[in-house]
Protein backbone atom coordinates (compact mmCIF):
# COMPACT_ATOMS: atom_id res chain seq x y z
CA UNK A 1 0.00 0.00 0.00
CA UNK A 2 1.23 3.42 -0.61
CA UNK A 3 -0.22 7.07 -0.18
CA UNK A 4 0.70 9.70 -2.32
CA UNK A 5 -1.13 13.08 -0.68
CA UNK A 6 -0.33 16.03 -3.44
CA UNK A 7 -1.16 19.56 -2.47
CA UNK A 8 0.48 19.46 0.95
CA UNK A 9 1.51 23.58 1.40
CA UNK A 10 -1.26 26.24 0.91
CA UNK A 11 0.87 28.48 3.30
CA UNK A 12 -1.66 28.79 5.65
CA UNK A 13 -0.55 27.22 8.78
CA UNK A 14 -4.48 26.09 9.84
CA UNK A 15 -4.96 24.67 6.03
CA UNK A 16 -1.93 23.14 6.60
CA UNK A 17 -2.66 21.41 9.54
CA UNK A 18 -6.16 20.30 7.89
CA UNK A 19 -4.46 18.70 5.18
CA UNK A 20 -1.70 16.78 7.33
CA UNK A 21 -4.52 15.64 9.42
CA UNK A 22 -6.37 14.23 6.46
CA UNK A 23 -3.07 12.24 5.71
CA UNK A 24 -3.03 10.80 9.05
CA UNK A 25 -7.04 10.47 8.80
CA UNK A 26 -7.71 8.06 5.35
CA UNK A 27 -4.48 6.50 6.43
CA UNK A 28 -6.30 4.89 9.90
CA UNK A 29 -8.69 3.46 7.28
CA UNK A 30 -6.76 1.34 5.27
CA UNK A 31 -4.02 0.68 8.19
CA UNK A 32 -7.34 -1.21 9.52
CA UNK A 33 -7.86 -2.85 6.21
CA UNK A 34 -4.40 -4.00 6.15
CA UNK A 35 -4.60 -5.60 9.33
CA UNK A 36 -7.85 -6.83 9.80
CA UNK A 37 -8.10 -4.68 12.99
CA UNK A 38 -9.79 -1.62 13.38
CA UNK A 39 -9.00 -1.12 17.31
CA UNK A 40 -5.53 -0.26 16.31
CA UNK A 41 -6.51 2.49 13.53
CA UNK A 42 -7.42 5.30 14.88
CA UNK A 43 -10.02 6.02 13.08
CA UNK A 44 -11.55 7.33 16.05
CA UNK A 45 -8.96 9.99 16.93
CA UNK A 46 -9.98 11.19 13.21
CA UNK A 47 -13.57 10.37 13.04
CA UNK A 48 -16.70 11.42 14.02
CA UNK A 49 -20.24 11.28 14.18
CA UNK A 50 -21.24 10.10 11.17
CA UNK A 51 -17.82 9.71 9.31
CA UNK A 52 -16.84 7.53 11.92
CA UNK A 53 -19.82 5.20 11.85
CA UNK A 54 -19.67 5.90 7.30
CA UNK A 55 -15.74 4.51 7.38
CA UNK A 56 -16.01 1.49 10.46
CA UNK A 57 -18.90 0.08 8.62
CA UNK A 58 -16.59 0.16 5.13
CA UNK A 59 -13.50 -1.18 6.77
CA UNK A 60 -15.67 -3.64 9.31
CA UNK A 61 -16.86 -4.95 5.86
CA UNK A 62 -13.65 -5.14 3.65
CA UNK A 63 -12.25 -6.68 6.93
CA UNK A 64 -15.01 -9.84 6.72
CA UNK A 65 -14.37 -10.33 3.78
CA UNK A 66 -10.49 -10.52 4.58
CA UNK A 67 -9.93 -7.62 1.80
CA UNK A 68 -7.38 -5.30 1.19
CA UNK A 69 -5.16 -4.04 -1.68
CA UNK A 70 -1.85 -3.10 -2.92
CA UNK A 71 -0.58 -0.48 -4.95
CA UNK A 72 -0.95 3.47 -4.82
CA UNK A 73 -3.60 5.43 -4.02
CA UNK A 74 -3.02 9.04 -4.90
CA UNK A 75 -4.75 12.39 -3.49
CA UNK A 76 -4.84 15.47 -5.53
CA UNK A 77 -6.78 18.48 -5.93
CA UNK A 78 -7.34 19.06 -2.14
CA UNK A 79 -8.99 22.59 -1.25
CA UNK A 80 -10.02 23.32 2.20
CA UNK A 81 -12.29 25.74 2.84
CA UNK A 82 -12.33 27.83 6.36
CA UNK A 83 -15.49 28.66 7.99
CA UNK A 84 -13.95 29.60 11.39
CA UNK A 85 -11.62 28.47 13.78
CA UNK A 86 -13.14 25.07 14.90
CA UNK A 87 -15.05 24.61 11.45
CA UNK A 88 -13.85 23.58 7.81
CA UNK A 89 -14.54 22.03 4.65
CA UNK A 90 -12.48 19.89 2.51
CA UNK A 91 -12.74 18.41 -1.00
CA UNK A 92 -10.42 16.03 -2.99
CA UNK A 93 -9.71 13.57 -5.67
CA UNK A 94 -8.40 9.66 -5.08
CA UNK A 95 -6.70 8.10 -8.33
CA UNK A 96 -7.41 4.26 -7.60
CA UNK A 97 -6.46 3.46 -10.73
CA UNK A 98 -2.88 1.84 -9.62
CA UNK A 99 -4.43 0.06 -6.91
CA UNK A 100 -5.51 -3.71 -6.55
CA UNK A 101 -7.93 -5.73 -4.31
CA UNK A 102 -6.28 -8.24 -2.72
CA UNK A 103 -6.89 -11.22 0.00
CA UNK A 104 -5.60 -10.66 3.14
CA UNK A 105 -5.27 -14.43 3.51
CA UNK A 106 -3.50 -15.71 0.65
CA UNK A 107 -2.36 -12.14 -0.86
CA UNK A 108 -4.02 -12.60 -4.30
CA UNK A 109 -4.36 -9.73 -6.38
CA UNK A 110 -8.21 -9.21 -7.57
CA UNK A 111 -7.40 -7.62 -11.00
CA UNK A 112 -9.24 -4.85 -10.92
CA UNK A 113 -9.62 -2.95 -13.65
CA UNK A 114 -9.42 0.95 -14.38
CA UNK A 115 -12.43 2.16 -15.30
CA UNK A 116 -14.48 5.96 -14.46
CA UNK A 117 -14.75 4.11 -11.21
CA UNK A 118 -11.68 4.36 -10.26
CA UNK A 119 -11.76 8.32 -9.59
CA UNK A 120 -13.35 9.49 -6.44
CA UNK A 121 -14.67 12.38 -5.29
CA UNK A 122 -14.78 13.28 -1.69
CA UNK A 123 -16.11 16.51 0.52
CA UNK A 124 -15.61 16.04 4.12
CA UNK A 125 -17.05 18.34 7.38
CA UNK A 126 -14.63 18.80 10.00
CA UNK A 127 -13.91 20.40 13.32
CA UNK A 128 -11.40 20.83 15.59
CA UNK A 129 -11.73 18.98 18.96
CA UNK A 130 -10.16 19.92 21.88
CA UNK A 131 -7.08 18.32 21.08
CA UNK A 132 -6.66 20.15 18.26
CA UNK A 133 -7.47 17.69 15.58
CA UNK A 134 -9.20 18.58 12.96
CA UNK A 135 -11.65 14.98 12.56
CA UNK A 136 -14.23 14.07 9.65
CA UNK A 137 -18.08 14.51 11.06
CA UNK A 138 -19.57 13.90 7.43
CA UNK A 139 -18.40 12.75 4.15
CA UNK A 140 -19.78 12.44 1.03
CA UNK A 141 -18.23 10.31 -1.89
CA UNK A 142 -18.96 10.36 -5.26
CA UNK A 143 -17.56 7.35 -6.87
CA UNK A 144 -16.32 8.25 -11.20
CA UNK A 145 -16.97 11.73 -10.64
CA UNK A 146 -16.39 13.69 -13.72
CA UNK A 147 -14.21 16.44 -11.22
CA UNK A 148 -11.56 13.47 -10.57
CA UNK A 149 -11.33 11.69 -14.11
CA UNK A 150 -7.83 12.65 -16.93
Amino acid sequence: MKLVFEDQRTGDATKDTILADNERTVSTVWRAMAYGDMKKSGMALYYTDNALAGVYQYAKRAIDRKTSWAGTLRYYDRQVTLFDKESAALTYCVDESEADLKNRETNKLQGTETTPDSYVFYNLGLKKNEDGVWQAWDLFEDRGSQKCRP
